[in-house]
Order: structure tokens, then sequence, then C-alpha cells
């Protein structure tokens, strides 16, 4: 079999594998979890990007977890990716299952009544603190 087919199946698979573990991550989400996502899905994108920046700097929620935004940021400026993004559609859907995965790992282990006090601020219109 050709390199360029065996290349082609890879990059498929990868996709695919993706694509399960946001599902399966999306899926698992209980009650009150799932209307907590559902309150920040209704965010504006400015504000959620504040509720990244706020998680990010809040000493309350674990560094390996914090480490999580700034990765994701990089991974998406760099060039080198999964999938390389010239393969149409498959070349952009890997950053797309990579964002879900990692605001699936955000929304998941970060705890819950820290994620609910950013969310609520940011609902009234709040300025952002964080514990220092």
């Amino acid at each position: 079999m050709a390199l360029w087919l065996w290349a082609a199946v890879v990059l498929v698979a990868a996709a695919v594998a993706l694509g399960c573990a946001g599902w399966w991550l999306a899926r698992s989400l209980g009650g009150e979890a799932r209307a907590l996502a559902t309150r920040i899905g209704r965010l504006p994108w400015r504000a959620k990007a504040r509720l990244a920046w706020a998680l990010f700097r809040d000493r309350r929620v674990p560094v390996w977890l914090r480490a999580v935004i700034p990765a994701l940021v990089l991974y998406l400026a760099l060039p080198i990716d999964i999938i390389p993004d010239f393969i149409p559609v498959l070349g952009h859907l890997d950053d797309v299952l990579v964002v879900v995965l990692a605001v699936g790992a955000l929304a998941r282990f970060t705890p819950r009544a820290l994620l609910d006090e950013h969310v609520a601020r940011l609902e009234r219109g709040g300025a952002l603190k964080t514990e220092s």
C-alpha cells in the first residue's frame, strides 16, 4: 500500500479517536455540570476569554489544570498539528477537537464552586477577582 494511503488512514483514525474522546467527555457530565456548561456556553466569547484568564490566575485551581490554558493557546498558535492544516476538513477538525478536550478538562476538573463563582461574576458583568 502506498505511503500516502497509510498516512491518510492514520490521520482519519486519529481524528475519529479524538472525536470519540470529546464525545465521551461531553456525555459524562452530570446534571449540575451540564447546567454549568450551558451557562458557560451562553457567555459571549469575550467573557469566555476572561473566564479562562481568571481560572489561569486563580491559585485555587490546581497547577496542572492551569497549564492546560497556555498549552491550548500554544497548540493553536504553533504550525505543528496532529493533522496538518493543509488536509481539507480533517486539518482543522483536530484543532476543534483539542479545544473541546481542553475546555472539557477545565470544566470537569476545576472545583465546581470555584467555576460557578467565576461564571456568576461574569454573568453579573462584574470585575473578575482572583485569590493571590
